[in-house]
């Protein structure tokens, strides 16, 4: 294709941000989840009539989490989404189970069953309010995105792989908004936020009032798709980690594969060290499990927020550069452009503007960590562009080539 003055160039060193930018969104995702599972584990272990000290419990919690992803993600793509799949599905039918019943109970009860929880003027502290419980909005939309890294190990993933993470994107947000609506009939405002005070989780109390003793069900569930969810995070770390180490960019280590299913092992046992090694840390410093899964799903969301947005960015590009024939007015430019500015106004309003108006312990602190991570991987990636720019001048893995 010829390049004339209307045709936008990106230098490679975007490309190094943006890969650094999707590792550090995939690793927190990750890195979130045994902090969420170690919650589950000592409500299991009190229902069990096991009383151990809080931090011992909490922490042989996150030691859970993290042996079974180790072992699925050791053996592969394949196993980790088979196992992915299965788990998320167990999920689902318990999830929808607990709303059933709960529709059930409160049918029973006049005026119990309303639309209030839609009403924006239930929002409390008005709109920072509303932005901040944005952020956890966005947290139920991070990983379906995951599965692109897994492209080069998957059957078809042009035709395939778009319309996977569209139908499942919208499938969760009309699961999660008509489950969150049932879950907020079942408990008072009030309770929720006696139970966040306590560092404890609401879910389990709930079930508890509906079914018993089956709500060990529930616990069982939660390990099931927390587990799921760390297992495709870190599938996604660790190829993205693999990639740019085979381009030189990381540790070359990073980039050997093992075994007959060549598994990049180093780059998944690197990933997975970290994750636990951070986890005990944020127990460590916060005390409980929820105030550290607090903090690191707020820091998701600036990584995986920025990661949207150069997304947009790229699919013009794209288009434009390297697939010239198929560049849409509408899809590749409107869509993108509106991405950018829904993104951009969400980094501002729900991290910059309600996070810094939030508390040192899991607001303002979010926002210095993330800007000095963020400042960190720039000078790094400046610093692999003059030092070390060869690296920076490789070919495409995939066979893109849009400088003809």
């Amino acid at each position: 294709m010829a390049k004339d003055f209307w045709t936008p160039r990106v230098h490679p060193i975007a490309g190094f941000q943006a890969g650094l930018l999707m590792t550090t969104y995939f690793f927190i995702a990750a890195l979130a989840q045994p902090l969420m599972f170690a919650l589950f584990f000592r409500d299991l272990l009190e229902q069990l009539h096991v009383h151990l000290p809080q931090s011992v419990t909490l922490t042989l919690g996150v030691l859970a989490a993290g042996a079974p992803v180790a072992w699925v993600c050791l053996r592969g793509a394949e196993a980790s989404i088979k196992s992915t799949v299965w788990l998320m599905a167990i999920e689902t039918l318990v999830v929808l189970a607990l709303s059933s019943t709960i529709l059930v109970v409160k049918s029973s009860q006049p005026g119990a069953i309303n639309l209030a929880p839609f009403d924006p003027h239930w929002a409390a502290r008005g709109f920072v309010g509303f932005w901040t419980a944005m952020i956890l909005g966005v947290l139920a939309f991070c990983g379906f995105d995951v599965v692109s890294t897994a492209a080069e190990e998957a059957h078809a993933p042009r035709e395939l792989l778009p319309k996977a993470i569209l139908l499942t994107v919208v499938g969760i947000a009309v699961f999660w908004a008509l489950n969150a609506w049932v879950f907020t009939l079942a408990t008072p405002d009030e309770q929720v936020r006696q139970y966040t005070q306590q560092g404890l989780t609401a879910v389990t109390p709930m079930a508890q009032a509906y079914w018993g003793i089956g709500s060990l069900m529930v616990i069982l569930t939660a390990f099931t798709g927390l587990t799921a969810v760390t297992i495709s995070s870190m599938q996604g770390t660790s190829r993205i980690v693999f990639a740019l180490a085979r381009h030189g960019l990381l540790p070359k280590s990073l980039s050997r594969l093992t075994g007959p299913k060549r598994v990049p092992r180093n780059a998944v046992a690197s990933a997975l060290a970290a994750m636990i090694g951070l986890d005990l840390l944020s127990l460590y410093v916060f005390g409980n499990g929820l105030d550290g899964f607090t903090w690191w799903a707020n820091a998701l969301v600036f990584f995986a927020t920025l990661t949207f947005l150069s997304v947009n960015v790229a699919s013009t590009f794209y288009f434009w550069r390297c697939a010239r024939p198929r560049f849409r007015l509408f899809s590749h430019l409107l869509i993108p452009v509106a991405g950018v500015l829904a993104n951009a106004y969400l980094i501002y309003a729900a991290f910059f503007s309600a996070l810094w108006a939030g508390d040192w312990r899991t607001g303002k602190s979010v926002v210095v960590a993330c800007l000095i991570v963020l400042a960190v991987q720039v000078l790094f990636v400046i610093y692999t562009h003059f030092i070390k720019p060869e690296r920076l001048m490789q070919g495409s893995p995939i066979g893109v080539d849009c400088d003809s």
